[in-house]
């Protein structure tokens, strides 16, 4: 009843606050700038689009240029550009992570077993017979009454854990069933044990829970990663962040006298204490720093009402680069992710120019360093050209895939906020239903770059079609979504085919968030958290 009322007042809102017509600005989106922007974006020359590396600048001048032939102001102190001060880590780990157990010692491989790097500014870290602590699933949540780490004493020990909740696959309510929570993403794992002191973190993998198969794992080995450039060196992370594979870790629980299952049911027990394994583990890590300096793209249209509060539109250009080779092809060209979300929101801004200036002041922001921990995103809402109590909504989508059109619009975080209504008022116009996320165990709203707007209390919406093209139907749909991630995502196929690859779901997907824009952008309202949303309390302190 509440949700419908609320939906009936949208309703009248949008109506009558919106100044734009229906087609104004909509016609000027079109399929062959989109094509063009992912074409060139997603080819080789562009090298993968590797942040702080030679495809950098080329990649960022194209979209300052697009930005400006659109006629977007620079949003940056009179530049294009906002400068990211980054850490690029090189890194080389041993050839094997050695665990001595009751059953004598376990050498597991690298890449083939485990994957281990560290942030930490020191030229050689290492683990010398650092016990080993079995931590269930990591987490400390007093809101669940979950405290993993009860207990114990973590200094200079390394911590065994699951990815993904303990609701996860359980027949009741625990956490929230399937749907991930914060404390499921592997960034929140290595975050809490550093807290606790641990020296070391390793993450079990598994493919479901985790939401990608090892291989991407592995691929994202001894590649070069980026964080924030630090204040303290990062003295306050583990020195070993890692991975075991599954077959690694039932190779170990039964050598400690117990079952891979034994292990998951005792730590899915509500009151599970954290367990000293009679395991001692040794590994190194050899590190290359460089300080960089990264780009995000800003351009800005100015509200002509309500210039002061803006509605950002984000879609991150990075990519990976360069990596291991697969099929004698190593450039990770990154055409669904993320050239795609970066040609839906130029054109967007195209649609915009075209049509009425709008109240309220529209940014579009293409950050660097998604790929590595959602790091353009998070510089920008530390230093915003406009206050968080002021940013009305993110809007920002990631990955589309080439499919055609889609008869869903799905919402990837869907029931957090106000914005549903908002995003299923235009769906109904192009003939299309809301979908929720078909895997929230993968917590798809914590991997992109809305969520550090969401952390500062700003409501966001992360939608596209995603679950039934309409050439394939639901069933088909869901099948060829899941070989994309098994065999596309983060490998050098992720490329653009001009005969087969079909953009027109990328193409309606532009018009409808560009009219959600601009019911937001020529409204007075400000869309709420629903009341059950862990992040309504930072945006209701936030505008006091």
């Amino acid at each position: 009843m509440m949700r419908s009322m609320i939906f009936a007042i949208l309703a009248i809102v949008v109506v009558s606050c919106s100044t734009v017509k229906k087609n104004e600005g909509e016609d000027a989106i079109l399929y062959r700038n989109i094509e063009k922007h992912i074409a060139v974006l997603s080819s080789d020359s562009f090298i993968g689009r590797m942040p702080a590396s030679e495809s950098e600048k080329i990649t960022i001048d194209y979209i300052a240029s697009q930005m400006r032939e659109l006629g977007l102001e620079p949003a940056s102190k009179g530049s294009y550009f906002q400068e990211v001060p980054i850490l690029s880590v090189s890194s080389r780990i041993s050839n094997t992570l050695d665990f001595n157990t009751p059953r004598g010692t376990l050498k597991f491989q690298k890449f083939k077993d485990y994957i281990s790097f560290s942030r930490r500014m020191e030229k050689e870290l290492s683990l010398d017979k650092s016990e080993l602590i079995f931590a269930g699933f990591g987490i400390t949540a007093p809101e669940y009454n979950k405290d993993d780490f009860q207990g114990i004493d973590l200094s200079g020990k390394t911590v065994l854990v699951f990815v993904n909740d303990p609701g996860y696959g359980t027949s009741d309510s625990y956490f929230k069933g399937n749907t991930m929570t914060y404390y499921g993403r592997w960034t929140y794992k290595f975050e809490e044990a550093a807290r606790r002191g641990a020296k070391g973190c390793l993450i079990i993998h598994e493919s479901k829970q985790a939401g990608y198969p090892w291989q991407v794992v592995c691929n994202n080995g001894e590649t070069t990663k980026l964080y924030l450039k630090p204040e303290n060196g990062y003295e306050d992370r583990c020195a070993f962040e890692g991975w075991i594979s599954k077959a690694a870790a039932e190779q170990l629980f039964s050598a400690c006298g117990m079952s891979f299952d034994q292990a998951k049911q005792l730590a899915l027990q509500k009151d599970f204490k954290p367990q000293i394994l009679p395991v001692n583990v040794s590994g190194k890590i050899m590190n290359h720093f460089e300080t960089k300096t990264s780009n995000n793209v800003c351009g800005l249209i100015p509200g002509s009402k309500h210039p002061d509060e803006v509605i950002v539109f984000t879609a991150h250009w990075d990519h990976l680069g360069t990596g291991t080779k697969v099929n004698n092809d190593s450039i990770y060209n990154g055409a669904t992710d993320n050239a795609s979300a970066v040609a839906w929101m130029l054109e967007m801004a195209r649609g915009f120019k075209s049509a009425k200036p709008v109240d309220r002041s529209l940014l579009f922001l293409s950050v660097t360093c998604e790929e590595s921990g959602l790091l353009g995103s998070s510089y920008y809402t530390e230093h915003p050209f406009f206050p968080m109590n002021k940013t009305v909504a993110c809007i920002n989508t990631d990955v589309l895939l080439f499919m055609g059109k889609f008869k869903d619009v799905m919402l990837t975080g869907s029931g957090q906020s106000e914005l549903d209504s908002w995003v299923e008022i235009e769906a109904k116009k192009q003939g299309r239903y809301l979908a929720p996320d078909p895997n929230p165990e993968n917590g798809m709203f914590f991997r992109s770059d809305q969520f550090p707007f969401v952390k500062k209390g700003v409501p966001a919406i992360y939608a596209k079609g995603y679950v039934d093209a309409a050439k394939y139907g639901k069933v088909e749909t869901l099948k060829l979504v899941d070989r994309y991630w098994k065999e596309t995502y983060h490998t050098p196929s992720d490329e653009y085919h001009p005969a087969s690859d079909d953009l027109n779901g990328v193409l309606e997907d532009a018009k409808l968030l560009y009219h959600v824009g601009t019911n937001l952008a020529n409204s007075t309202v400000w869309p709420e958290w629903n009341h059950d949303s862990e992040f309504k309390t930072t945006r209701d302190e936030s505008r006091k």
